[in-house]
């Protein structure tokens, strides 16, 4: 349980400095090891904003079962029905990063152009989410069933989010899909999308895709997130 807090502010620091940090707007969760609880931060707060204090648990009902008078989103049934649909799942993270959102904007989802982006070969779901603010179970069960068993999904006119077996799977992910989609708009710009192999993206991708792989961009994260703001290694 502690590791796993660490890891959680970890998370919201990392996706910050990462250049995602999407206001108030943005949630990320981690699910409690066999469980129907999961960790969340206090609405209203950004995510570079976050402290120890301000991580408290919830259940699937999005009661909050650390502390009294503390905030919850609403809508966190987005994450509450993925974890039911998908036992597998222990983290979700939802940011508006500006690359995704803009290609989201003209209704196409995220384009494999890259090694680095063959993470996502296959991955990535376009979710035209036209009923506005996801209030209530509903509009987080349509995201479960359009999500399937893939980690990834670009949120029409919205963002992106990712739920996916670990922490830094999750974020490693999104940074990718923000990643990916600035590449893509600035091809779009230049001419058509010569995307590489099927064959040679899920090759890439079999080696990319894997715990031992995202613990090392991990590592590469908490090093560059100790350099930039050390007093969060010690929080």
């Amino acid at each position: 349980m502690a590791k796993l807090r660490q890891d959680t502010l970890f998370a919201f620091h990392i996706v910050d400095m990462l250049g995602q940090p999407s206001g108030m707007g943005s949630h990320l969760t981690a699910r409690l090891p066999g469980s129907e609880t999961f960790l969340f931060h206090v609405h209203n707060f950004g995510f570079g904003e976050v402290t120890p204090d301000l991580i408290h648990e919830a259940d699937f009902e999005l009661n909050v079962l650390s502390g009294k008078n503390i905030d919850i989103n609403p809508t966190l049934h987005i994450h509450t029905r993925i974890y039911t649909a998908r036992p597998d799942v222990t983290c979700i993270l939802h940011t508006h990063a500006k690359h995704v959102t803009a290609l989201s904007a003209t209704g196409q989802n995220i384009t494999v152009l890259t090694q680095g982006g063959a993470r996502l070969y296959d991955e990535c779901v376009l979710f035209d989410e036209d009923d506005g603010v996801a209030l209530g179970k509903e509009p987080g069960s349509a995201m479960a069933k359009a999500l399937g068993d893939r980690s990834c999904m670009v949120l029409k006119n919205h963002g992106l989010l990712t739920a996916a077996p670990s922490i830094p799977a999750a974020v490693i992910l999104a940074d990718t899909m923000e990643k990916e989609a600035e590449i893509q708009l600035m091809a779009m710009t230049a001419g058509a999308l010569s995307p590489p192999s099927a064959d040679g993206s899920k090759r890439t991708k079999e080696y990319l895709i894997n715990e031992k792989m995202f613990g090392r961009g991990w590592t590469f994260l908490l090093r560059k997130l100790a350099a930039r703001k050390p007093e969060v290694m010690h929080m």
